[in-house]
């Protein structure tokens, strides 16, 4: 049996390779796979896919973003005889759109489900969905690390240790996919992971890795002897916990990638965050810092709350909390999530082509400025961040964190010029969208019902969205669910 594991590219497949996101997915699949099936691994942000070969089961990792790609590599794929397996957090949200492009659907984690996949196709009786609930992440091997398909400067290795998130902020999916209970690794498998990659250098990929406090500071405890460098995702509430602070340095943390979401207080009231206000947020900020973490501050562009101030807003505040890196968002209705119901109940999505559901692509009407301008302005405050004379005044800020390491400072010199290479990919003029002329000049007063009910969108290919119970068994939602046909890039 010969199996395909792809990780397919999208758009912004030539962004700056130097700081790829290292895979780990596809680690993982392979890792559940028995030992008598030739495994063939592929991410297509590093190399291209081999069509000469002939294969007899492919696995497609799919995000919203990738959606287009992953059906269109699909297609082929069934239409040269293979059967397909897609997976991700776009078919468990939309498993029904999915399983249009596939023999087989996984919805959420694979962990627990791809034992019976492989031996289900190995019988001829693959079944069209497969779904376990949370898995016991104590339960299966280690991600197999040997198809060394990661190939970067700063070659960190991916690692988890923790899955679930406890908050349902209203424009996130972590918990459409993970669910709401936090689960973790016990802390000597992850100790023996990393003894087994071989590595010192890691990108710990949980989306709150200082979620559990109890957790996670045992967690550190164990990091501290055994010397690596690792990078992870946060909650700003980090600062508030000296004890877990400094254990998390200690470790070997080198910086953080921090939600902080929005600079409008107005935005912040109305989010489950710990800090309420801007204040706060640039006092812990300057804690972490201080203590030798580097902070990544992640911000959306585009809430319902933000005028066209909102822009000016956010360069003032990055000038005055003197970071040198920051990741720039518009805000994007992903399918599952509040927001997007919301959005499309009142007719403010613009298009259903799911490559444009990216960060950098406005796909909604904002309340209070039109597509264009919120494009425009996100790739103004993109540009003027990452400028040449940014960056040169970044320089010094890349110095505040102490101990001064030569290697970290490197990483976010090239994290500035990635920067600067994004803005030129952001979409301004939004020609594609359904009816441009209808959104050019459209905003959303209060109480607005205009677009309610909008007729722009075409029915073609509509479908049923297929979605999990809250007792993680499938059922079919009863209303519709407008798309439009995927336009494959």
């Amino acid at each position: 049996m010969k199996l395909l594991l792809i990780s397919p590219s999208y758009k912004f497949r030539k962004k700056l390779r130097a700081i790829k996101i290292p895979q780990l997915s596809l680690h993982i699949l392979a890792s559940l796979t028995p030992d008598d099936v030739d495994i063939t691994v592929v991410d297509e942000e590093i190399r291209e896919i081999d069509f000469s070969s002939d294969f007899d089961l492919v696995g497609i990792s799919c995000m919203t973003a990738t959606a287009n790609r992953s059906y269109q590599l699909s297609d082929l794929f069934r239409h040269r005889g293979s059967k397909v397996v897609l997976g991700g957090i776009h078919p468990t949200i939309l498993p029904q759109e999915a399983i249009q492009h596939a023999d087989a659907i996984v919805i959420g984690e694979a962990e627990g489900c791809w034992a019976d996949v492989i031996d289900d196709f190995k019988k001829g009786r693959l079944q069209k969905f497969y779904h376990v609930p949370e898995p016991d992440l104590s339960k299966f091997p280690f991600p197999r690390r040997d198809f060394h398909i990661d190939k970067a400067l700063f070659n960190c290795v991916g690692l988890v240790t923790t899955r679930g998130c406890p908050y349902a902020c209203e424009f996130c999916s972590v918990t459409d996919f993970y669910g709401r209970k936090i689960r973790h690794r016990p802390v000597s498998m992850v100790v023996e992971d990393i003894r087994q990659s071989g590595s010192k250098t890691f990108l710990i990929l949980d989306d709150n890795v200082t979620g559990h406090p109890e957790y996670s500071k045992k967690l550190f405890e164990a990091l501290i002897p055994l010397g690596i460098r690792w990078i992870g995702q946060s909650s700003i509430s980090l600062a508030k916990d000296k004890e877990m602070l400094k254990l998390c340095r200690l470790s070997g943390c080198a910086a953080l990638f921090v939600g902080i979401e929005s600079v409008s207080p107005s935005s912040l009231i109305g989010m489950k965050k710990s800090l309420k206000s801007i204040e706060e947020t640039e006092e812990a900020i300057k804690i972490i810092q201080d203590n030798g973490i580097a902070f990544h501050p992640s911000i959306i562009l585009g809430f319902d709350t933000d005028t066209k101030a909102i822009f000016d807003d956010t360069l003032e505040f990055l000038m005055r909390t003197k970071l040198p890196t920051m990741a720039l968002h518009v805000l994007t209705p992903y399918p599952g999530t509040q927001i997007y119901q919301r959005f499309k109940d009142q007719g403010r999505i613009i298009s259903y082509d799911w490559s444009h559901y990216d960060h950098n692509t406005v796909v909604f009407q904002p309340r209070n400025m039109t597509p264009q301008e919120l494009a425009k302005g996100h790739h103004d405050v993109q540009s003027e961040f990452y400028s040449f004379s940014s960056i040169l005044r970044h320089i010094p800020f890349l110095l505040r964190v102490s101990p001064i390491n030569l290697r970290r400072i490197l990483l976010l010199l090239l994290l500035n010029l990635a920067g600067k290479s994004v803005a030129k990919y952001i979409d301004t003029s939004l020609d594609w969208a359904d009816n441009n002329e209808k959104w050019e000049f459209q905003t959303v007063r209060p109480g607005d019902e205009v677009l309610k009910e909008s007729s722009v969108f075409s029915l073609h290919n509509s479908y049923l969205p297929f979605q999990a119970s809250k007792d993680g068994s499938p059922y079919i939602n009863d209303e519709p669910h407008l798309h439009e046909e995927n336009k494959i890039p």
